[in-house]
Formats: structure tokens, sequence, C-alpha cells
């Protein structure tokens, strides 16, 4: 029973980490799709940078209290500039396009509706 339990914390300490450690790269996407969104020219790039601020911002933990985010938004705001931010704008699509991806590979073919007999003239 004691090895379940150690098997088991040990599962869920490395879990928790995983997930802390994607937290400041969310938040870098969050600010330079935010920044995108503001500033694109492009109507669907405009779409692009807005989609993936929800995105990302559905994948902040919801522990994080809103002074650790505006902490961790403001150190991930220090590490984008000019030469930087369009890459990682492409790497922050990238990923919510992989996703959408899975998503749709995940559903079922939609079924076609059968096609309706023409009805006879006259009845």
């Amino acid at each position: 029973m004691k090895a379940l339990n150690l098997a088991l914390a040990a599962a869920l300490l490395t879990t928790g980490a995983a997930a802390t450690a994607q937290s400041p790269s969310d938040v870098q996407c969050i600010v330079v799709s935010n920044a995108y969104a503001g500033q694109a020219k492009d109507a669907n790039a405009q779409k692009i940078a807005e989609a993936a601020i929800f995105f990302y911002l559905g994948r902040v933990g919801n522990t994080m209290t809103s002074a650790q985010l505006k902490a961790m938004l403001d150190a991930q705001t220090k590490t984008l500039n000019q030469q930087n931010a369009g890459p990682t704008m492409q790497k922050c699509a990238a990923a919510v396009q992989a996703k959408v991806e899975l998503l749709q590979g995940a559903a079922p073919a939609p079924v076609k509706p059968a096609a309706a007999k023409p009805s006879p003239q006259g009845r």
C-alpha cells in the first residue's frame, strides 16, 4: 500500500511540475497575441491572434492569483522584442492550430443526409 501511495505522489508531483513549467510560455503567448490582435492590419491575422489570447488564457491555472498573473505578464513582456515577437507569435499560433487539428481528428466524420427522393409531379 505504501508503494502505491509513493507512486501516486510521485506521479502527481511530476504532473504538477510539468504544468507549472508550461505557464511562462503560455503567458508569453498571451502577451504577444494581445499585441498582434491590437496591431494586425490583416483581419485574418487579427482573428488568429484573438483566438490565441483566449486559448492561452484558458491554459492559465485556476489557482493563479491576479497578482501572480500580473507578475508573469510583466516578466514575459520583458522577454519580447521586435526580433523575437514574430517567431514567438508563429510558434503560439502553430500550437493553437495543432490543437484544432487534434480536435478535428477526434471528431466523428459528419453524416451526410440521405438524398431526398424527388416527389412525382401532380400528387
